[in-house]
């Protein structure tokens, strides 16, 4: 944790002078590296809300952050039990109001660890065939970052298993344009590791559902990405027959 914390303080200290945002920005640092997250959250919340700072991307990120952090403590677990829910509301202001992602370089320890969370959530809702719920992870994660074919990916299935056929053709469309266009992010292992688990994923189901032509066309997708990669080629073989 102090390892994150003292990341996140040179990161952030490096944006303020990179980006040129509000020198006052530099108050939430200071209480986000003394673990005040609530204070945190009170102050940027106020910058959120003033008419010439509420379009900030930082404030909205310093709240994320503060919440994320409050979600994995347990002296927080009592007093903010939603804390995780309201940082996942916070980094989806933060991503419409910084569309090139212009600090997530910055602060690439704390992103992986929320597409992490993001990710096990997804799956734990899966398995618990809470259908709702793994939906919003997933568009989470596309709010994160928009060329998330693995997110789009389980998001067909999920789609699939709430029976919107429309809306899982949709998703599985964008996800085979993205690796066909080879636009398919894998700039993190994060990404990386999820897209692999999707495609495998996918293809089995499709395989033990009798589409065993259309699960080696999805295979075939990922093969530059992953032809180093014994298990992704172990599968290919095994849906390719």
């Amino acid at each position: 944790m102090k390892k994150f914390i003292a990341a996140a303080f040179i990161a952030i200290a490096f944006a303020f002078t990179a980006n040129a945002q509000s020198p006052e920005y530099k108050d939430l640092l200071t209480l986000f590296v003394d673990e005040k997250f609530d204070k945190v959250v009170e102050k940027a919340t106020r910058w959120t809300e003033g008419e010439k700072t509420k379009k900030d991307a930082l404030p909205y990120l310093f709240i994320s952050m503060s919440y994320f952090e409050m979600s994995k403590r347990d002296k927080w677990k009592t007093k903010v039990p939603d804390a995780f829910k309201l940082s996942l509301k916070s980094i989806k202001s933060y991503a419409k109001y910084d569309p090139q992602r212009e600090f997530a370089s910055e602060y690439e320890d704390f992103f992986a660890e929320l597409r992490t969370a993001l990710i096990a959530d997804g799956e734990l809702m899966l398995d618990q065939q809470k259908f709702t719920k793994a939906k919003t992870d997933y568009q989470y994660l596309l709010n994160l970052e928009a060329n998330d074919a693995g997110a789009q990916i389980y998001l067909g299935i999920t789609l699939v298993a709430m029976k919107s056929k429309k809306e899982a053709d949709m998703a599985f469309a964008a996800a085979k344009k993205m690796l066909t266009d080879k636009t398919a992010s894998t700039a993190t292992p994060e990404i990386k590791n999820f897209l692999k688990a999707a495609l495998i994923t996918y293809a089995l189901q499709l395989s033990d559902a009798g589409s065993n032509s259309t699960a080696k066309e999805w295979m075939e997708l990922g093969l530059d990405i992953f032809k180093d990669d014994k298990e992704y080629n172990v599968t290919y073989e095994t849906v390719a027959g």
